[in-house]
């Protein structure tokens, strides 16, 4: 690879989709759990490489065997989950190719944290709600980061509609399951994603709304991680 790519972004949703995939931690197979570490990580920095050209559409032959190569240990974890990430990818490439560039955009941030699912598969745990948390809040999240953008003409109801319907979404699932003590994981997105205030005054600042994003990001793992757990115990 001549070029090495920094997307700092893409490398935190990975490393929290992969902390997500083996939530509650027991019940999972540890050895998979070990073996889908260095899988993950080629996954991400593949992903990283690939990025700009699937931006540009400017895929070559190079692009095209990395990719093959990187599919064959899933060739041997297939399963259903697999379906999310894959269907993401394709739209994500759709996107890109039509030029939608916020869109594609969108679509492959929430594209690496599907990639839990696939994961959650391969280490044969049957927890999947942590993973539908994360997706919907990633979703919601990338959303809200490209409605503040000054350059970006996003009405910030797609915002709160989005959140609404994965509000929605959440608790219905939640309620299924009983795992009610998950649902304090949507308390702050929700302050967030209801009332996004004003776009960044200038594009100077999209650091500073990372760094406050990327805080806010670590809370929300740390309670998904802890409600989880904590209502599967208390359901034993």
């Amino acid at each position: 690879m001549s070029k090495v790519f920094r997307n700092h972004g893409l490398y935190t949703v990975g490393v929290f989709s992969y902390i997500i995939s083996l939530i509650p931690f027991s019940g999972i197979n540890l050895v998979r759990a070990l073996i889908l570490l260095p899988i993950a990580l080629l996954t991400l920095i593949v992903a990283d490489y690939l990025q700009p050209s699937l931006m540009s559409f400017r895929i070559r032959a190079k692009e095209i065997v990395l990719s093959a190569l990187l599919a064959i240990p899933y060739l041997f974890a297939i399963n259903i989950y697999l379906l999310i990430p894959l269907t993401l990818l394709v739209l994500t490439i759709v996107a890109y190719w039509k030029r939608k560039l916020m869109i594609g955009n969108v679509l492959g941030t929430v594209f690496i944290a599907s990639l839990s699912f696939a994961w959650l598969g391969f280490v044969s745990n049957s927890l999947i709600l942590p993973s539908v948390y994360w997706l919907l809040y990633i979703l919601c999240g990338a959303l809200y980061v490209e409605y503040k953008l000054p350059i970006r003409k996003l009405d910030r109801r797609v915002v709160q509609l989005s959140w609404l319907a994965s509000l929605a979404i959440l608790i219905l699932l939640t309620m299924k399951s009983s795992l009610l003590l998950m649902l304090l994981t949507v308390i702050e997105p929700s302050s967030r994603f209801l009332f996004p205030g004003d776009k960044l005054a200038s594009m100077k600042d999209v650091g500073k709304l990372g760094r406050r994003g990327a805080k806010k990001d670590v809370l929300f793992i740390a309670l998904l991680i802890f409600t989880s757990v904590l209502s599967m115990l208390l359901s034993l």
